[in-house]
């Protein structure tokens, strides 16, 4: 018997950042570990290898997003919408108070796309003002989740190294998987 061979096209990747404190001064942590790494305002596949993992290393080691960093991995096709609502839903209700109110802001999603989501979302009770969009240019969490989707990504194609600091992260307590071992 053979082992089917995992692609990057065959799996869905989706992190949430849900993040309960004072939102400017994680910004400015987040962007010290940036230069630091030497990442500044890039995303995974923007980076060199050894500075994104430096990046995850850094954002690890001084717990910039412990416990707040939320993953879910997919196997395509399916349509994006079904994953992204089940990883924002999950990881929200698994970090908010009672008597929340989220704000959400997705990585170049439309108006049309964001009030769709603002509206599934609040079909599965969650209490959020409104689907926003933000570039990665102009937000280092999202910055943040698309360094740990790129990882998770390679960790998936069985690259050693990405695997390893995933692996970390989750028995550290940092990052939480929302969804059994798929892929």
């Amino acid at each position: 018997m053979r082992a089917a061979r995992i692609d990057a096209s065959s799996v869905f990747v989706v992190v949430a950042v849900v993040s309960d404190r004072e939102q400017e001064e994680f910004r400015e942590v987040l962007m010290d570990i940036e230069r630091a790494a030497g990442t500044v305002e890039h995303k995974w596949h923007k980076s060199h290898s050894p500075k994104r993992l430096r990046y995850l290393e850094l954002a690890v080691g001084r717990d910039a997003g412990r416990g707040e960093v939320f993953f879910g991995c997919y196997r395509k096709p399916l349509p994006y919408f079904v994953p992204m609502i089940e990883v924002v839903e999950r990881a929200i209700k698994a970090k908010a108070a009672p008597f929340y109110t989220a704000r959400v802001i997705v990585d170049g999603i439309d108006r049309q796309k964001g009030a769709q989501l603002t509206n599934a979302l609040r079909l599965r009770a969650v209490s959020l003002e409104m689907v926003r969009s933000r570039r990665d240019e102009s937000e280092p969490v999202i910055r943040l989740a698309d360094m740990w989707a790129g990882c998770i990504r390679a960790a998936n194609l069985g690259k050693r190294t990405e695997k390893d600091i995933l692996q970390r992260a989750i028995e550290a307590g940092y990052i939480t998987r929302l969804n059994e071992k798929t892929p």
